[in-house]
């Protein structure tokens, strides 16, 4: 034991230490680039032990460094029994002893915030009520029992959990679920009908989709008129644009761009029914007083070249659908149907690579079975992009109803917060902000209390031990107020070890200031003592004879 609290103690662990400190830092540094800010300070610093590094392009999957707490904790033990094994205790080193405790506070606050501070947001539109705020980067897998009359029962699975596909079980589900897949970032996308057929072009937003023709006795909300054509010129085929009506209520009208003999073109399809039904309108861009060329729906619906005098190429009319849906392709890489049930039955996923930068966020999927009686019950597909009420995935164990959700990791409170209106303001002539308030109104049932406050900029609302700040506002709604809510029981450790090395420092300065000038008074006071008490001097001629 004495040999242990000896290394503990001793110069050269603390050095050591010191030094694989600025190691881990170089290396966590240049891992930001490869991994992003939130990886590398998770992945390093607020780890025990990192396997594996990238230095300079270079994977070493080999090395394995001690983590941010491993550091921290062997610096707060060799200072803690360096502490009481070197210095004993006397009013002169009161100063060193406050000093060192100050520090070993200051560790030991910065590991409790590391451990027990939460960081989460929370949207609101005027009117909503909200009693949980959402993480900022985790997600979890959340089921929810709504058989409770008056609150949901929720089961919370980390994302980790599910990222390792097996099977789940907890002691409040009466089912497992089995995961099986998963995709850390993915987007969903509506797989294209089976009559939709693929067309070729070069140009327009909607070359990359298929078009599914639809007879006039079908009704669907997403019916267009869409047409493609070829711009011919004395080479040949210059360009092929597809060109798609406005949907029923959109007011702006695509403009496809095209060129032709070193002059810009745009074509554009409208719906004018005093000229014949639907209209292709083609413009010179680079003449502002040239009358565009409109080519009446009857040209459009016989297809083959068209010639005009208005128009310096011809035009090869390949297809003209008065009403179609567009459907976007698929990717190579997209899953067709991985689920049979829920909402999502009829999505396709499509793997999207993991993103690093703190501006983003991933957003992953699932395919959860639901396994209850040695039965399979279905298999529903997740999604972190598609959460919420309407893309709720519901289903029933036991004649008991439950849903389930892959959603952003959330906080919740015995209290609710509801906006009763906000206001942001900007300086004139500018979109920079300068002011924004939201008037909230607190709901405590067990404390039996309703209240309303302000929370604005420099002004957060301190409340259960959370602190929320005004954090922002939705660019396309201006009745939704963002909070950015923060959970930190030891946010005062940090002022308080402060205080006390700083106060250590001013003491043991003082002691040492009272001691030397002490030191240097002894001597002159002696001086002057052994000038009173030594006799007067008398030469020989003050002598008696």
């Amino acid at each position: 034991m004495s040999r242990l609290i000896k290394t503990l103690s001793s110069l050269k662990l603390t050095v050591v230490l010191l030094a694989l400190g600025l190691v881990l830092i170089f290396v966590g540094t240049l891992a930001q680039v490869h991994e992003g800010l939130y990886n590398a300070q998770a992945r390093f610093f607020k780890s025990w032990f990192v396997v594996g590094v990238t230095v300079f392009n270079t994977k070493l999957p080999w090395l394995i460094l001690p983590g941010g707490y491993t550091l921290g904790a062997g610096l707060l033990a060799s200072l803690t029994a360096a502490h009481f094994t070197r210095f004993h205790w006397t009013w002169r080193k009161s100063g060193i002893f406050m000093t060192h405790l100050g520090v070993i506070l200051l560790l030991v606050g910065q590991f409790g915030t590391d451990m027990l501070s939460t960081e989460s947001s929370m949207r609101l539109e005027e009117g909503e009520t909200r009693n949980y705020s959402e993480d900022f980067h985790d997600n979890e897998l959340a089921f929810v029992n709504r058989s409770p009359g008056d609150y949901d029962e929720v089961v919370s699975i980390p994302e980790s959990m599910v990222a390792m596909k097996g099977e789940i079980r907890h002691t409040n589900l009466p089912f497992t679920a089995k995961i099986r897949d998963y995709w850390p970032n993915a987007i969903l996308m509506d797989i294209p009908p089976t009559n939709a057929v693929a067309v070729t072009a070069t140009t327009g937003e909607f070359r990359n989709h298929l078009v599914r023709p639809l007879t006039s006795d079908v009704k669907s909300r997403e019916a267009r008129a869409v047409v493609v054509f070829d711009v011919l010129g004395s080479n040949g085929v210059t360009a092929t644009p597809i060109v798609a009506a406005p949907l029923r209520g959109e007011r702006e009208t695509e403009r496809v761009a095209f060129a032709y003999a070193g002059k810009d073109f745009t074509a554009s399809l409208l719906f004018a029914p005093a000229m014949g039904g639907n209209l292709l309108v083609i413009s010179d861009s680079s003449e502002r007083n040239a009358r565009p060329a409109m080519i009446p729906e009857a040209d459009l619906a016989k297809r083959g070249e068209l010639a005009r005098e208005d128009l310096p190429f011809k035009l090869r009319i390949r297809e003209f659908w008065p009403r179609a849906e567009l459907h976007e392709k698929l990717p190579a890489n997209a899953v067709l149907h991985p689920a049979t049930h829920g909402r999502m039955s009829q999505a396709a996923v499509v793997p999207q690579p993991v993103v690093t930068d703190m501006a983003s966020r991933n957003l992953p999927a699932a395919v959860i079975e639901i396994i209850a009686g040695g039965k399979s019950l279905g298999v529903w597909l997740a999604s972190a992009r598609h959460d919420g009420e309407k893309m709720r995935q519901d289903f029933e164990v036991d004649g008991k109803p439950f849903n389930l959700a892959l959603r952003f990791k959330r906080f919740y409170t015995p209290y609710s917060l509801s906006l009763q209106n906000f206001t942001h303001e900007r300086y004139p002539g500018t979109d920079l902000p300068k002011d924004f308030r939201s008037r909230v109104r607190i709901d405590h049932p067990a404390k039996n209390e309703r209240r309303e406050t302000e929370i604005f900029m420099n002004n957060p609302l301190r409340y259960e031990g959370l602190t929320y700040y005004q954090a922002g506002f939705d660019e396309h709604n201006d009745k939704v107020t963002i909070f950015q809510i923060v959970k930190n029981p030891s946010w005062l450790t940090p002022y308080f070890a402060c205080l006390l090395v700083g106060a250590g420092l001013a003491t043991q300065f003082l002691i040492h200031l009272v001691e030397f000038a002490r030191k240097r008074a002894a001597p002159a006071l002696a001086a002057a003592v052994k000038g009173k008490k030594s006799p007067p001097k008398k030469d020989a001629e003050g002598v008696k004879k």
